[in-house]
């Protein structure tokens, strides 16, 4: 027997369940075997072949990154494509050189034009004979378009396009000059006095042998363009006065054998055509061998037509 606190100490809880079990999570000891272990791999659900087939939730739809098609064969893939398209569109000219030729024009250039067609006289004693033939109203012209040329090639000198087209047209107009003894070798001198002329515009800011090589692909660009469009119109000129000369002599012949056909039906048949008779043989005595003398000289036609008789 006890006292009353051992009672109420010994006495048990109704509210709590009987024979309750805790269970401690048993330790087991890790043994070195020697092997390592690899961390198990995480596949993103960037793509079908990814998720393996399923469906990918909303929500992992927003995440995903909407990326263009691009196809790729064996042959080549979209980086060479790209590569293709920039040489294609390259321009001959660097960047830096465009620069420093937008900026030398810059500066005052309103005369440039008779200097070049000046220079271009002093390089070459054809050329200024050309060049003096033309008449005072023309040379004015000619300067203004060269300097208009190179005024307008320059302000587009990132199109090629518009270089080409402005070149063209400046070259076409040099085809009637033809008659007081222009050349098309006059545009290589012409552009070599240019190349000239545009590296004073530089002032002497930047290195000389960089603004010459700067102007000189530029000028080469544009007057190889420039003697295109010479060559191109004259082939046009010559192709019209073709097809006109050829046009012409076609209606003649179409002429000549209506006449001809009215003609030979009224005309009676030639006695060569018909049968052989005795008027034939005589027409052709004409045609009868001519014999040689003893000597080798020709016999006169009298014996001959007496060794006929």
């Amino acid at each position: 027997m006890g006292s009353e606190s051992s009672k109420i100490t010994g006495s048990k809880d109704p509210a709590k369940p009987k024979n309750k079990k805790i269970s401690v999570p048993t330790r087991k000891q890790s043994v070195n075997t020697g092997r390592v272990t690899l961390p198990p791999t995480i596949k993103i659900a960037t793509s079908i072949s990814c998720t393996n087939g399923f469906l990918v939730n909303e929500n992992d739809r927003k995440l995903q990154v909407d990326r263009p098609d691009v196809n790729r064969n064996r042959s080549g893939s979209g980086s060479s494509e790209r590569s293709n398209s920039i040489k294609y569109k390259s321009h001959p000219v660097p960047c830096r050189y465009r620069n420093l030729i937008q900026g030398c024009f810059q500066n005052p250039h309103e005369v440039i034009g008779r200097r070049i067609l000046k220079r271009t006289a002093e390089l070459r004693p054809d050329f200024a004979k050309f060049y003096f033939a033309l008449t005072q109203e023309q040379r004015e012209e000619i300067e203004e378009s060269i300097k208009y040329l190179l005024k307008k090639t320059v302000c587009n000198v990132d199109f090629l396009d518009e270089i080409q087209r402005m070149a063209e047209n400046f070259g076409e107009r040099f085809v009637p000059f033809r008659s007081i003894g222009f050349k098309a070798d006059f545009f290589a001198t012409v552009a070599d006095a240019t190349i000239k002329e545009c590296a004073f515009l530089d002032n002497a800011i930047h290195p000389a042998h960089q603004t010459l090589s700067a102007f000189s692909q530029f000028i080469t660009m544009v007057f190889s363009s420039v003697r295109d469009g010479y060559y191109n119109e004259m082939r046009r000129l010559r192709r019209t006065s073709n097809s006109f000369s050829t046009g012409s002599n076609s209606s003649c012949r179409r002429k000549k054998p209506s006449l001809d056909s009215s003609t030979t039906s009224e005309l009676p048949l030639s006695v060569r055509s018909m049968s052989p008779s005795n008027e034939s043989r005589l027409s052709d005595e004409c045609f009868t061998p001519i014999h040689e003398c003893d000597e080798g000289f020709l016999k006169p036609p009298e014996m001959v037509s007496t060794r006929t008789n």
